[in-house]
């Protein structure tokens, strides 16, 4: 006879969120896919892009969702982490940035009034909307 009356343990929710940007910096780069072993990578190749540089006030939590940067509503969702507070965002698509829209970070799928304002607001690094070819 047991006298465990079966009710469950509550546990805390981890707590996911987005730390404080403390800078963004952009700038015109390329992007070239990463090199994969066994298969070929999905991403384009592109002779001229936006990178933004994300520095955090503390590392962005680990969880199923990924960060994502946000220019206005345009997701900007290649990033690598160059350190616990560094972060690289690549937009595959520059030509949907517009300038002057205010910068946000946020995670994947969640509503906008999530979204972490960083401060800044867009502005077009200069040759962006050059012609590649020159």
């Amino acid at each position: 006879m047991s006298s465990d009356p079966g009710a469950r343990e509550r546990r805390p929710r981890p707590r996911f969120e987005l730390p404080r940007p403390l800078s963004v910096t952009v700038r015109l780069t390329r992007f070239e896919p990463p090199q994969r072993r066994n298969f070929e990578s999905a991403l384009p190749r592109l002779p001229r892009t936006v990178e933004f540089l994300v520095e955090t006030a503390a590392p962005i939590p680990a969880r199923a969702l990924s960060p994502v940067l946000y220019v206005g509503d345009v997701p900007v969702t290649e990033v690598v982490a160059d350190d616990d507070t560094h972060y690289r965002f690549i937009a595959m698509q520059p030509a949907s940035l517009r300038p002057g829209a205010r910068v946000t970070l946020g995670w994947s799928g969640q509503p906008a009034s999530d979204r972490v304002d960083t401060g800044a607001s867009f502005v077009a690094p200069e040759g962006l909307w050059d012609d590649p070819a020159t």
